[in-house]
């Protein structure tokens, strides 16, 4: 009987040392998003309908990248840049009033380890003050829907939303599991 049971715990010991680095690197991966080429029937304000290929703007060589440029229904649009924890980062191109929370929309929304705290928006040209470095709580907006930090959007600003460097729970208590296992290994060889 004794055997048998050690034998169990060996087996299941082997089985956690093989699986931990594959459903760790799993549950690291980020999730499987599609996008849709239907166009849609509504659209936020302030945020280019991109399913439409009416509306898609094609600017020319000749647009700068630092400005407003419009498209054939005669929308005003610009490029954002939008770095970091997002799912789809990049550069998308918005109508002139879009807000923050739009242009996330557009990009897929922030990652589950984004620092919502600290998002910068790094504008190209300084404001009317000098200033070219915005900071902004998402944090508060995703929890009472408060706007107040929002910045006003202009033409080639980059938001960069960082990564949180918290502790990863669910890998710390996955390491726990095997340590654990371990010594309920040793104690029961032990005896």
């Amino acid at each position: 009987m004794k055997f048998c049971f050690r034998s169990l715990l060996s087996f299941l010991l082997v089985f956690q040392l093989l699986a931990s680095p594959v459903a760790v690197s799993v549950a690291q991966a980020d999730p499987f998003t599609t996008s849709s080429s239907l166009p849609s029937l509504f659209s936020a304000p302030g945020v280019l309908n991109q399913g439409s290929s009416a509306q898609q703007p094609l600017p020319g060589y000749g647009v700068p990248q630092d400005s407003y440029f419009t498209d054939n229904l005669g929308n005003i649009l610009m490029n954002v840049n939008v770095w970091g924890q997002v799912y789809k980062p990049g550069q998308v191109i918005v109508k002139e009033n879009a807000d923050l929370a739009s242009v996330l929309s557009m990009v897929g929304g922030p990652q589950v380890k984004a620092n919502l705290k600290k998002v910068r928006i790094n504008r190209q040209q300084p404001d009317e003050n000098g200033k070219t470095t915005y900071l902004v709580d998402l944090k508060a907006y995703y929890k009472d829907g408060d706007r107040s930090s929002f910045v006003d959007l202009k033409p080639n600003d980059t938001i960069i939303i960082p990564e949180d460097k918290g502790i990863n729970t669910d890998l710390a208590l996955r390491i726990a599991g095997l340590a654990l296992s371990v010594v309920t290994i040793f104690a029961v060889y032990g005896d």
